[in-house]
């Protein structure tokens, strides 16, 4: 079995920063399952004691990377329409989270959260309410707008060439399902095999959300 070769002690001294950057690359580049105890104690060169030292376990770590993103969220519009505000911080997220797909698995299976995100969530009820949306139909519509973000956010993920479902797609039978392969071959035309571009696909089905909670621009 090949094994990764063996990091070089580190030089300079560790810090919870550099301990979260490293848990973040890990995380980006492999997915939140390589994220371990032992791994970030490998690529920081250092002994898994010496992490405990500055995360207390493996869920104060996974918290920190959370803050972390949250910190990258552009902080709210203060202007504008409820529909333009919503829109602009939904976009914000999305982008964050496409950085950092695992973030839907540890928000939703783990339950874990960041405060850094509590006034990203108070601009969007701010905004619900300025629409004119009573408290038990902001939580629905806030229900709503999330777990469509969460979704667009596995889904642009995932959505690659090559994978064994998007073969399976393409491979699709046009005798046995003409109305499958019509919207399969509207979504992936010639020279956009990769499928409908993400950003344009998320900005559409926003507006769609938004007519549905909002009502009709």
């Amino acid at each position: 079995m090949p094994t990764r070769p063996a990091r070089p002690r580190r030089t300079t001294p560790l810090t919870s920063d550099s301990v979260v950057a490293t848990a973040l690359r890990v995380a980006r580049d492999e997915g939140l399952a390589a994220v371990s105890m032992r791994r970030l104690a490998e690529e920081s060169g250092v002994s898994a004691m010496a992490l405990y030292r500055h995360v207390t376990d493996r869920e104060d770590l996974l918290i920190r990377m959370l803050d972390a993103v949250a910190g990258s969220i552009p902080a709210p519009p203060a202007e504008g329409t409820p529909r333009e505000r919503l829109t602009a911080i939904m976009h914000g997220m999305y982008e964050a989270f496409r950085r950092d797909p695992w973030v839907v698995q540890v928000l939703v299976t783990e339950g874990l959260a960041s405060t850094r995100v509590l006034p990203v969530l108070e601009a969007v009820f701010a905004a619900f309410a300025d629409a004119g949306l009573e408290p038990a139909r902001g939580r629905d519509a806030y229900a709503l707008l999330f777990s469509f973000l969460f979704g667009e956010t596995l889904v642009a993920h995932h959505d690659r060439a090559d994978t064994q479902a998007r073969r399976m797609m393409l491979g699709v039978d046009p005798e046995r399902f003409p109305r499958l392969r019509e919207a399969i071959a509207a979504g992936y035309r010639a020279g956009d095999l990769a499928g409908p571009r993400d950003r344009e696909r998320f900005a559409a089905n926003l507006d769609r959300v938004l007519d549905g909670v909002l009502g009709p621009r």
